[in-house]
């Protein structure tokens, strides 16, 4: 197979800043993507646990094999962007936005049905639906992602986008995390419960991924050649070569790694070590108010002191409050402040993730000569999705190591099991990420802002 080797030429569109609205827009996708991908992070393995009833090691298996599945579909999605996305004049992402919600949705739903089988048939059924769930949410969530690259250059507004993506997603975050409990309990059963509220969100999430369609748009576009170049193992190579893409890499793995494994066990440890499950939509309430504080607040810091050092402060805020919770004494006053601060500290680079991937795209394009979005960006979830097989493999087979028994009393030893899942793992994966980030991410304001100008100079 061939496929066109691109050049980009920077319009002079490429200056224009971006409009509140078209930043609050793109915020809305990954409020979208959020209805979904938290539903899942969530409460799926309380679900499968609980509800459906399926064992805890039999969940982490599922969870490993499909998203490491759904980490090469990504990579997958990336090329044929890069090779067919170039002709569609609506641009090379966007129209994914338009369609592909659509999908995403109807597995959703199917996700947390609960039909009546066999223990062998309701494995088969969540390998199913739990695999083309994943290939639904990476044909719209590669796109979504890839698309900031190409909306500006200017590093304020990138840096802008991400706080503004950030900011959507913890909107998306807080729907699931304070609303799906109370409406669940509003039905007859959670066999009800569940798919329902994933349907009302699955509506909401079509309407903003439209919105996010109609008022964005795409600034770099891209030019091809009458050179055709084979899809061949340079592509990957280029990016592997890319340093600083590395350093984001292993720091996203860890850091996801902290908030998933966190997130996944959270329901766990609210109802059997707090013993009051009504308090995690608090918490998530509480998490959403410091969000808005931060994405406030992010420009700015991010400005005055560069998005790396606020990245490693947040790593160490969150390293002190989840080690400081493994080892006071447990109770509602206690966990509620500590968690929410180590929340923040892990939000910080999380939101800033964002900006970085733009940032070393554009480094690629700077070493290389060769822009590369969609493949860059889908190798860079490919990671992402490892890591959430990691954590998803991790949350679901500690309740089996630790001897969680659902629905019922716990032991001691769980109820450690539970802490040390929570707050401890979490702890140690800010540490390893804080170290990889320092020494590892080479790429200051200062560099990015001379890169950028060294682009723009090669274009005009």
């Amino acid at each position: 197979m061939e496929n066109l080797k691109e050049e980009y030429v920077e319009k002079a569109v490429t200056t224009e800043k971006l409009s509140m609205k078209e930043k609050l827009s793109y915020g809305l996708g990954d409020t979208a993507n959020n209805l979904a991908f938290s539903m899942v992070s969530t409460y799926l393995l309380v679900f499968y646990t609980d509800v459906f009833g399926i064992a805890a090691a039999v969940v982490a298996t599922l969870f490993l094999v499909a998203r490491i599945l759904d980490a090469f579909t990504d990579t997958m999605m990336g090329v044929i962007i890069d090779r067919f996305g170039g002709n569609n004049p609506n641009g090379r992402f966007r129209p994914y936005l338009k369609w592909a919600g659509i999908p995403l949705v109807v597995m959703s739903v199917l996700l947390f049905l609960s039909p009546d089988l066999s223990d062998g048939g309701k494995i088969v059924y969540a390998y199913v639906t739990y695999i083309l769930f994943g290939m639904a949410y990476t044909v719209i969530n590669i796109p979504y992602g890839s698309m900031a690259s190409v909306m500006t250059r200017d590093s304020g507004d990138r840096a802008a986008l991400s706080s503004f993506r950030g900011l959507g997603s913890m909107v998306g975050i807080f729907f699931v995390g304070v609303g799906v409990v109370p409406l669940v309990n509003l039905f007859s059963s959670p066999q009800i419960g569940y798919p329902a509220v994933v349907a009302m969100m699955g509506v909401i999430a079509l309407i903003f991924y439209y919105i996010t369609y109609r008022n964005t748009k795409e600034r770099i576009k891209p030019v091809a050649s009458a050179k055709p170049e084979k899809i061949n193992m340079q592509m990957i190579t280029r990016i592997i070569k890319n340093g600083p893409f590395l350093a984001l890499c292993g720091m996203t793995f860890f850091v996801l790694s902290a908030m998933l494994i966190n997130q996944s066990v959270g329901m766990y440890y609210f109802k059997y070590v707090l013993d009051n499950e009504m308090l995690f939509p608090v918490f998530n309430a509480l998490n959403i108010g410091a969000t808005v504080v931060i994405v406030m607040l992010l420009p700015k810091l991010s400005k005055k002191f560069g998005k790396k050092n606020v990245s490693l402060f947040g790593f160490a805020l969150a390293t002190v409050a989840f080690a400081l919770l493994f080892v006071v004494p447990i109770s509602e006053m206690t966990v509620l402040p500590l968690l929410v601060l180590g929340m923040m500290g892990i939000t910080i680079p999380n939101m800033l993730m964002w900006a970085f991937i733009s940032d070393v795209i554009d480094y690629g394009e700077w070493k290389s000569g060769i822009r590369q979005e969609g493949t860059t960006y889908s190798l860079y979830s490919f990671l992402r999705k490892v890591s959430q097989a990691i954590a998803g493999f991790v949350g679901a087979m500690g309740l089996t190591i630790i001897g969680y028994v659902p629905n019922a009393v716990q032991t001691a030893d769980t109820i450690l099991g539970l802490e040390v899942l929570m707050v401890l793992l979490p702890a140690i994966a800010c540490v390893v990420s804080f170290i990889i980030f320092k020494f590892g991410y080479t790429l200051s304001d200062e560099k990015l802002e001379e890169i950028a100008a060294d682009l723009d100079a090669k274009q005009s």
